[in-house]
């Protein structure tokens, strides 16, 4: 009689609804807003947990697991790695995410420097206002830990300030690697629309809140006019990032 219910149940439920259950009951992965029945057998390679830690030693993530989104930046940096140009993430904070990439990539052996470019200590006041409304308080004074965390990679090299005014301290002609993570539409599209000319044929630029939540909309809006102007398309992924590959 209890399966006869169960069944029954199953056959009144609608068809997204059995398959949002079926996935949960089967998932791989569920974490960071995402949750999959697919393979993801990364989570298991000893290379990419060995970066993910290093990543999230730093405290960057708020206790928060991405393992998928962290795998995204590292799967695009090692495309990068092969190109000729340097690598550039705007939007630091304390280096998870780039930690994670310069471990996963053994940066030292690359013939690349790495810019990370941030105020180190959250949003400028002239931005304060216009963040992504979840992000206003997240983030304090980190520039020592920074310079710490990074003191191990002889070619990163840290840039403390707001964007768009650091941008011409990054003194390399060719970019193979883009990551953007200012959580602030505006300085967001600054650094695109300055490092588009200098990225390379088959660059990669890596959009981190593309997509992520109703409360990056105005990202995504503002990264859709770009692309409109620029003639380029963004992948928009699961993780909640954006992908773009320079032609």
């Amino acid at each position: 009689m209890m399966a006869e219910a169960k069944s029954a149940i199953k056959r009144l439920l609608p068809g997204n609804l059995r398959d949002c259950i079926s996935v949960i009951r089967r998932r791989t992965y569920g974490e960071d807003g995402l949750v999959t029945m697919h393979v993801a057998d990364f989570c298991k390679d000893s290379r990419f947990i060995s970066a993910y830690q290093r990543g999230q030693a730093t405290g960057s993530w708020n206790g928060s697991e991405l393992r998928w989104r962290v795998y995204t930046a590292c799967w695009a940096a090692s495309q990068a790695s092969a190109l000729p140009g340097d690598f550039v993430e705007c939007g630091v904070n304390r280096g998870g995410m780039s930690l994670a990439v310069m471990d996963y990539l053994d940066f030292n052996r690359l013939n690349k420097r790495f810019f990370l470019l941030d105020t180190y200590s959250g949003f400028p006041e002239q931005w304060r206002l216009l963040a992504a409304s979840v992000n206003q308080h997240s983030y304090h004074d980190c520039y020592q830990q920074a310079v710490q965390n990074f003191s191990g990679f002889v070619r990163a090299k840290i840039i403390c300030g707001s964007v768009p005014e650091t941008l011409t301290q990054v003194d390399s002609d060719q970019v193979c690697y883009l990551s953007i993570d200012m959580n602030c539409a505006e300085p967001e599209v600054e650094a695109l629309k300055f490092f588009w000319p200098k990225l390379v044929p088959g660059a990669v630029v890596l959009l981190d809140d593309y997509a992520y939540s109703e409360s990056y909309r105005r990202q995504k809006q503002a990264f859709d006019s770009v692309a409109e102007e620029l003639k380029f398309h963004i992948l928009s992924l699961p993780t909640g990032q954006g992908l773009v590959i320079k032609t």
